[in-house]
């Protein structure tokens, strides 16, 4: 018998663990090791999202309705976005997995909306699918030298506000109960949500949590660039 998902599950809390030590460690592993460790990495990304994403479609788009499980959430973008920067190296594929794959996908990981826990195959396709993304950009770090310039934030800002205001036509003419990037309704489950304000004003607060998320996953970047100028 499946048990009921909680955030204070011990079983979540030592699988998130785990998968944050993945995603911190793996490139870090294989940073010195040959082409070909690398190369299976990457293979590994790629087929994990895959999966994730096919059986994602098949737990709302098969077995409930199509439009339930088009890959149209923002973590969908991010799959989409770090699987092109792996095929093309593009530096913009790289910069909008980082800000929407850090917030969103690690939100996800943190506070996922399934309704079981740990073994039940949807909260571990969903843990392990949104560890890749963020496995992805981790390795984009450390083995590709990657990294954000303060530009970037009000450029991924602009990118996602333009995709905000795309879900609302998009989920109109899908109609009901079609919640892509939770523009309707506000996400299942315990998570920050619960504490704004009743739907639609919500996305109102959202929009402003993701632009403080967004610089605040740059502030690193910027203490360090700081500190590398002083000590010049």
């Amino acid at each position: 018998m499946m048990t009921e998902f909680s955030l204070l599950d011990t079983s979540h809390i030592i699988f998130a663990i785990a998968c944050i030590a993945l995603i911190i460690y793996l490139p870090k592993f294989v940073l010195n090791k040959s082409d070909i460790w690398k190369k299976l990495v990457i293979a590994a990304i790629f087929i994990f999202i895959l999966i994730n994403q096919g059986l994602d479609f098949y737990r709302e788009g098969y077995t409930q309705q199509i439009k339930l499980g088009l890959p149209l959430h923002l973590c969908d973008f991010s799959c989409a976005s770090i699987m092109l920067y792996f095929i093309t190296q593009r530096r913009e594929f790289f910069i909008f997995a980082f800000f929407a794959g850090i917030s969103g996908a690690g939100m996800a990981i943190l506070t996922p909306d399934v309704l079981y826990s740990f073994p039940h195959i949807d909260y571990v396709r969903h843990m392990v699918g949104h560890s890749m993304i963020l496995l992805g950009v981790s390795y984009a770090i450390i083995i590709d030298n990657q990294r954000p310039y303060f530009k970037d934030v009000h450029r991924v800002l602009l990118v996602l506000t333009f995709f905000l205001i795309l879900m609302y036509p998009i989920n109109y003419l899908l109609g009901p109960p079609a919640n892509y990037w939770y523009v309707m309704e506000k996400p299942p489950g315990l998570n920050v949500t619960g504490f704004m304000r009743d739907a639609p004003y919500h996305m109102i607060d959202i929009y402003i949590l993701a632009v403080i998320v967004c610089y605040s996953i740059y502030l690193p970047y910027l203490i360090k660039d700081k500190l590398n100028k002083t000590a010049v």
